[in-house]
């Protein structure tokens, strides 16, 4: 599904990353959980937060067999858009992301000059992916609020700083903390990012898209690491 932000592209190596330091039965949590395009690849105990309700409905029913729709016009777009109130959560946290422009939330309609049917391609996606998600305690919570199991593994995957955000103010210094108080706590902590004060752990060149005219830029997607580094081998779950 289309998703701003989305690790589709680099999901299964950061995994591998934050999986070599995970131990036996140590719960893996995410209170960012976006698209879920990390959590799908991760076995164990898994719990997927987001402060998004309506993105959290969309994939509590997702496990429970919904399909979402496979056309979405414009005009149907702009009018969930502008009478939110009369529809399902689930099906606002579809349209929303999914048939917007870069997966941004309410940006605006998505199209480009391949006449490509976004409802159609962010729909088969999460069919596809229901099986992956199985078994995932979706939970809508800010990231401060969370219940986190005792001695879990924490991947971060926030609003990245000096970006275009979600349309909501975020406090990178606050956050930062809530990470160190975290690690006081016995839980190993990761976080994606372009820059952050703690250590990298892993990092590679992607190229991000701009534009429907597919304008792009290379940047540095990275994992940090603000736990110190444990030496656990690669456990299969």
């Amino acid at each position: 599904m289309q998703y701003m932000g989305g690790k589709t592209r680099i999901a299964k190596e950061i995994v591998e990353v934050m999986s070599a330091e995970r131990g036996l039965n140590m719960p893996w949590v995410e209170p960012f959980v976006g698209s879920a395009k990390v959590i799908e690849k991760v076995n164990g105990d898994r719990i997927g937060a987001d402060i998004n309700h309506e993105l959290i409905s969309l994939f509590n029913m997702i496990q429970n067999g919904y399909e979402p729709p496979k056309e979405v016009s414009k005009e149907l777009y702009s009018h969930i858009k502008d009478n939110q109130d009369q529809y399902p959560d689930h099906l606002k946290g579809f349209v929303s992301f999914a048939c917007s422009f870069g997966g941004r939330r309410w940006d605006t309609y998505a199209k480009n000059k391949k006449g490509q049917n976004f409802a159609l391609m962010s729909s088969r996606t999460l069919i596809k992916q229901k099986p992956f998600l199985k078994g995932v305690k979706f939970i809508c919570s800010d990231y401060q609020n969370l219940k986190i199991p005792n001695r879990s593994l924490i991947y971060c995957d926030p609003p990245y700083k000096d970006t275009a955000g979600y349309g909501f103010e975020f406090d990178h210094e606050v956050f930062y903390k809530w990470c160190l108080d975290r690690v006081e706590e016995g839980h190993l902590v990761f976080i994606s990012e372009y820059d952050s004060p703690f250590e990298l752990a892993w990092s590679k060149e992607v190229n991000i898209y701009m534009s429907s005219n597919n304008n792009n830029m290379i940047k540095s997607e990275k994992l940090y690491r603000v736990h110190k580094k444990q030496t656990f081998k690669l456990w299969s779950y």
